[in-house]
């Protein structure tokens, strides 16, 4: 018998199956999130080498194929995801601003160095190239879990605005603090309330679910968490 021969040959494997209907989750979410439907963002599991980072970026060429914007964040240990944030959001903001609609857009840049400064963010040369009054009384209570929704929904309004939609991928969620978890999942909870065109696609380790439950107990009606 021919030694390169199988019994599989010319079927995908199980793995690759699963990677496809995550990706096919992915694109229907992408069109919910279009019409302001409700639907759950996604955070895809499983353990290292397992191919979350890769399949991350497929969902992001996805969302770009469909008119999004997006702001891809590989998170450290090293550094806080409010640092990690502020690059991705001043260039949204600033594409966001060079479209026709509604507004000039500076809102979200003004409340954007609320943000930087009442988080003390080591990104000075951000902060020194927004020639903008901050915004008084937005995003600069200096708490994450208040700061972070406000930002949020500052950049969203400016694309909807522009009739725009962002999707924020953020890879290896699972390093995040405690904190950190717990504004990012309040943040996406008042979005969704509103129906406001920001969606959320983020990978963990296999523990992330957990983790986003024991941070906030309504974490579960926000995400899904499709393994591979």
């Amino acid at each position: 018998m021919d030694k390169i021969f199988s019994p599989d040959a010319g079927f995908p494997s199980p793995e690759f199956s699963r990677k496809m209907e995550i990706l096919e989750q992915a694109s229907v979410l992408i069109g919910r999130v279009r019409v302001r439907k409700p639907e759950k963002s996604i955070l895809v599991v499983g353990p290292s080498g397992s191919g979350k980072t890769a399949l991350l970026n497929e969902i992001e060429q996805i969302a770009r194929r469909e008119g999004y914007k997006t702001i891809f964040v590989s998170l450290r240990e090293e550094k806080p995801l409010a640092e990690l944030l502020v690059p991705g959001l001043k260039k949204t903001l600033c594409e966001l601003g060079g479209l026709a609609g509604a507004g000039d857009g500076s809102r979200g840049l003004r409340v954007l160095k609320s943000f930087i400064e009442s988080q003390a963010l080591k990104v000075e040369d951000i902060n020194a190239s927004l020639s903008i009054e901050r915004e008084v009384g937005s995003a600069d209570a200096g708490d994450l879990e208040i700061d972070l929704a406000i930002l949020f929904e500052a950049v969203t309004q400016t694309a909807l605005e522009r009739q725009v939609q962002i999707a924020l991928l953020i890879d290896d969620i699972h390093y995040l603090s405690c904190v950190e978890l717990s504004a990012l999942i309040m943040a996406m909870h008042k979005l969704q309330q509103r129906r406001l065109p920001l969606v959320l696609f983020g990978t963990g380790l296999s523990t992330l679910p957990k983790l986003m439950g024991n941070s906030q107990a309504y974490a579960e009606r926000l995400f899904s968490f499709p393994s591979i």
